[in-house]
């Protein structure tokens, strides 16, 4: 009987530096995923790059080289359920299922259509299903990936996968029938909420262009939610302005031999 080996790519040396190679190769590929399941680029990079890391620790656990990218995808799906945290307006699928087990509850197909069809009310809705419920559906009707896939992915069995796919489609039609007016109001501005508010520290620096500076501001202008932020944060930082003149957080002196030194590091 021949003695079985690692696979090349799991190995130490240079074949170690394969394995490198070939889990960058894989990252594109992760954050596209991550960002399907995300709708939020940021966070989905940081998913995606941990997801690597943490394969590169992890590396002597791969026995099957050929399983790389299904074993990177399964790591991902479960750091997101991981970092995904409850929302204030996520839906509860006890509430959904009572209200579909009801023979008297319906929705208007059109407007759950018409909703659909716009980019930002679908990942709105998205967002609002609990991130078990989600996964499921953007895997499978988004992805084209197969109940058992999921399953897999997921760490559940199959019947748990398919339930929690038919439970995320009619959270799914749920979260697009109803209607919320702080939430329309925010749909309704030229940039959404998140995207503002990502670059409201720049705008308050004034590294915006003019375009960007101007969208923010129309957001500011018409948005329910964000402007109580935005005056946080002006109000914060003119606070922390406050403590230059102080003795509070470092001493003038000591303040001025670090700047003396940074000056000396800094001449050629």
């Amino acid at each position: 009987m021949t003695q079985q080996t690692e696979p090349a790519a799991l190995t130490g040396g240079t074949d170690a530096d394969a394995f490198a190679t070939r889990l960058a190769a894989e990252l594109p590929r992760l954050v596209g995923l991550a960002t399907r399941l995300l709708s939020d680029s940021d966070t989905a990079e940081d998913c995606a790059q941990e997801t690597i890391v943490g394969a590169w620790r992890r590396r002597d656990q791969l026995r099957d080289a050929d399983a790389l990218p299904a074993w990177l995808r399964r790591s991902l799906v479960n750091r997101i359920i991981d970092r995904s945290r409850r929302r204030h307006d996520e839906l509860d699928i006890d509430a959904v299922e009572s209200d579909w087990q009801d023979d008297s509850y319906s929705v208007q197909p059109e407007l759950v259509l018409e909703r659909a069809e716009l980019r930002d009310e679908l990942e709105d809705a998205l967002a609002r299903l609990p991130v078990i419920y989600r996964l499921p559906v953007v895997l499978h009707d988004a992805l084209g990936w197969s109940a058992p896939e999921i399953a897999k992915s997921m760490d559940v069995g199959l019947p748990a996968a398919k339930q929690r796919l038919r439970r995320g489609r009619m959270m799914l039609v749920s979260a697009l029938a109803s209607s919320d007016k702080r939430r329309e109001a925010s749909l309704a501005q030229p940039m959404r909420c998140w995207q503002a508010r990502r670059r409201v520290s720049a705008y308050l620096d004034g590294e915006l262009d003019e375009t960007t500076k101007s969208t923010v501001e129309g957001h500011l202008a018409g948005c329910p939610t964000c402007p109580p932020l935005y005056t946080s944060l002006v109000g914060v930082r003119a606070t922390m302005g406050e403590l230059r003149d102080t003795d509070s957080v470092v001493e003038m002196a000591i303040a001025r031999r670090i700047r003396e030194r940074l000056d000396l590091k800094s001449r050629p």
